[in-house]
């Protein structure tokens, strides 16, 4: 599959509303979404996807940029540096344009967040979570499932301990992590 094949299947991936509905139910199965929570969520999918589309088209071309770089044999971060090359790209060009929404998206934090081994992945939840909270705390629950197989929690559980809280605090919203606490995620208890 060539480069630009990755980018257009992880953009897709990221807009397909079956794919996303699809998160929010196994998000329910493993018990890390309350049943009217995900309701609430699939009835506005198709507003968030519309609301946040160009967020998640550059969400995606992270993703691919690590599927890309994920079997890379040379010991350099190609896959950090390709990611913050790509923030600060299009941050230049959105200047150049004098487009402000553009600009809010490629910000200097989410610059600086790209750049952070594991979490950079998660930048663009950033702006997202902007649009809706619940979005950046689905969508990065998308990514963990199609890259690592296994949901946001399981995947942060085994990480060092201010990288987990980073990625709590920047994905998780309240309402959600009071459910969890309460034992939503019973496997989680282990």
């Amino acid at each position: 599959m060539t480069i630009r094949g990755k980018f257009e299947d992880f953009r897709h991936l990221f807009t397909d509303r079956d794919s996303i509905e699809s998160t929010v139910n196994r998000l329910v199965d493993d018990k890390l979404l309350a049943p009217e929570k995900s309701e609430l969520l699939k009835q506005n999918l198709s507003d968030t996807i519309g609301q946040s589309r160009y967020i998640l088209l550059n969400l995606g071309a992270h993703m691919a940029i690590g599927a890309i770089f994920s079997f890379d044999i040379v010991p350099l971060p190609l896959g950090t540096i390709s990611r913050i090359l790509w923030v600060a790209g299009n941050r230049i060009y959105s200047e150049v344009k004098r487009d402000d929404r553009k600009k809010k998206i490629h910000s200097a934090t989410v610059l600086l967040v790209t750049a952070i081994p594991w979490i950079g992945y998660f930048a663009y939840t950033i702006p997202l979570k902007k649009v809706n909270e619940d979005a950046a705390y689905l969508y990065a629950n998308h990514i963990t499932y199609e890259r690592k197989n296994e949901s946001l929690v399981r995947y942060i559980k085994g990480k060092p301990a201010i990288i987990r809280r980073i990625l709590e605090r920047l994905l998780i919203p309240d309402d959600i992590r009071k459910y969890l606490e309460l034992g939503g995620y019973e496997s989680g208890k282990e």
